[in-house]
């Protein structure tokens, strides 16, 4: 089988793979797993055992789960009381429905009374009810805990008339997100019995996991440390799935699945870890890209003399080729924005991508702003109280991304080229945040945040924020901008909720407080003998593994 051409990305808020300034050509038809000479789909069928990969499993518990690739696992086995659909919109999982009150401070969640746990108990709110209370105490560390643990706006979370299949959240305020926020995989109370049991029995093995999904451990088995079988869980409320089983086969490393992948082993990679160049995809494999949530911007110095001109700030935009950094830099695997939402999210409205690559239009805005090679040397200046003033413009990002490496340079180049005198400068992460931040000794980081599926942008453009570290570091203070941010996380009806960021939008790409650059992507390569994979997210690669099936 033809081998795929690979780089290994570790995955977090520092990038630490290397990746040269290469020339990569356009995306094959391949992306997406939709080319036009795919034969017709066939049709579904049951049975079949599907092979993926895992990295070292080192506790049953998914609340306890660490690892993106053993996360997504786990959802086969757990789910939420709501779940994402394929546009990142929440809707309903274990509850069958919600409601809101008028003010948007009580939420009322109906449990689904034929979702049933692998062992045949009933999954009743007291569950949901007893993790998010293990979610809250903060003894596990958990993933899922930002929500919950120290969240003083809720104030009151119980069961609704004592009807066990009915639990509220009372609210201090509105939150327009909470139901993003119940994805967490539910877990049993009658299995756990409290938190400080969880973390007794977190490394034992031997307790085989007790979930509501559409898979599930046989119960006479027996943990190798090798793999993990999974069975179709017959009494699943959301139906049968056509897959008859799932095995996992444990790998000590990403490279290693990779590589069992090119030799047949498994059905399927998930290269969110990694870069793909596309060319080399051979023709037994479908490639399925998804948007992650990994936001790559140009923070702007809001004290900046240079950037105080919204022109200025326009120019810069329009002179940033993205595509070709894009292409050189990531391999074509990024998408550009100018506003910090993923293109992929039912939020986002393209209508608001308007800063493509223009160095006529970004020279033009110079000049508008006042901005001439007064000695003709090359850069800009001008006159400020009898003073040549130079374009002047200093760029830092962080050691050890060597991603951002290269892309500053290509930066730097694009700039220059419409007279800017751009000085470059790469940091440890630790002086970054506590010398230059601080001191505001920069004009624009070259950064990003990894955003959070319930979306909420306030910790990085709200004035409130404003000295906490890495958020809105660029001072960046606008009372619209704060209505706004503060109006779309307490909005509870979904066209107000638009509505709102719509006009966050809007903002965004009329003042610029930040150079939005791209949302980095990643990619699920699957066996073409794989059918029915819809789109996917970063951890929802098997989101709609009900239509799944194998077909040889």
């Amino acid at each position: 089988m033809k081998k795929l051409v690979v780089m290994l990305l570790a995955f977090s808020f520092i990038f630490t793979s290397a990746c040269g300034v290469l020339e990569v050509p356009e995306p094959t038809p391949y992306e997406n797993g939709d080319d036009d000479n795919r034969k017709t789909e066939p049709v579904p069928q049951k049975g079949g055992t599907l092979r993926v990969p895992v990295t070292q499993i080192g506790t049953w518990n998914p609340l306890l789960v660490k690892s993106t690739d053993v996360l997504n696992f786990m959802s086969l086995i757990f789910e939420g009381v709501a779940a994402f659909d394929e546009n990142l919109r929440p809707m309903p999982a274990l509850a069958s429905s919600w409601e809101v009150s008028a003010d948007g401070r009580l939420w009322i969640f109906s449990m689904r009374k034929n979702a049933k746990w692998h062992n045949g108990e009933p999954v009743t709110a007291e569950d949901v009810i007893f993790t998010i209370e293990a979610l809250q105490s903060g003894l596990l560390n958990s993933f899922y805990q930002k929500h919950f643990y120290g969240n003083s706006n809720i104030l009151e979370i119980g069961l609704r008339n004592n009807d066990p299949y009915t639990f509220f959240v009372r609210l201090a305020e509105p939150d327009a997100n909470l139901a993003s926020k119940m994805t967490f995989p539910v877990v049993s109370k009658g299995f756990f019995k409290s938190v400080e049991n969880m973390v007794n029995i977190k490394d034992d093995m031997s307790r085989l996991p007790v979930g509501t999904g559409p898979f599930m451990v046989e119960s006479d088995y027996k943990y190798d440390g090798q793999s993990i079988t999974l069975v179709r869980n017959g009494s699943w409320w959301g139906g049968e799935t056509y897959i008859d089983k799932i095995t996992a086969i444990v790998y000590p490393t990403n490279e290693d699945a990779r590589e069992a992948f090119n030799n047949g082993e498994i059905d399927l990679v998930d290269t969110m870890a990694t870069y793909v160049n596309v060319h080399s995809v051979p023709d037994s494999v479908n490639l399925y890209k998804f948007i992650t949530n990994s936001y790559e911007f140009l923070g702007l110095n809001s004290s900046s003399p240079i950037l105080d001109d919204i022109n200025v700030r326009k120019a810069i935009a329009y002179a940033i080729d993205r595509k070709e950094i894009i292409s050189k830099v990531y391999l074509n695997n990024a998408e550009t924005v100018d506003v910090p939402i993923p293109p992929s999210h039912w939020l986002y409205n393209s209508a608001y991508r308007v800063y493509d690559f223009d160095a006529e239009k970004a020279g033009k805005l110079l000049k508008d702003a006042g901005w001439g090679d007064i000695d003709g040397d090359g850069v800009l200046d001008k006159l400020v109280n009898n003073q040549k003033v130079e374009l002047n413009l200093k760029i830092i990002t962080n050691r050890v991304n060597d991603f951002r490496r290269d892309a500053l340079i290509l930066i730097e180049n694009h700039l220059e080229k419409v007279g800017f005198n751009v000085e470059t400068e790469i940091v440890d992460l630790d002086v970054l945040v506590n010398e230059i931040i601080p001191e505001k000794a920069f004009d624009a980081i070259l950064i990003g945040y990894h955003l959070d599926y319930a979306l909420d942008v306030r910790f990085a453009f709200h004035s409130g924020e404003i000295g906490n570290g890495m958020n809105n570091f660029m001072g960046y203070a606008s009372e619209e901008l704060d209505s706004l941010l503060d109006a779309a996380t307490r909005s509870i009806d979904e066209n107000e909720l638009k509505l709102n960021y719509e006009k966050l939008q809007q903002h965004m790409v009329r003042e610029l407080p930040v150079i939005s650059l791209y949302f980095r992507t990643g990619s699920l390569l699957v066996s073409r003998k794989v059918h029915g994979v819809g789109k996917n997210y970063q951890l929802g690669i098997y989101r709609n593994i009900k239509d799944w099936f194998i077909s040889e």
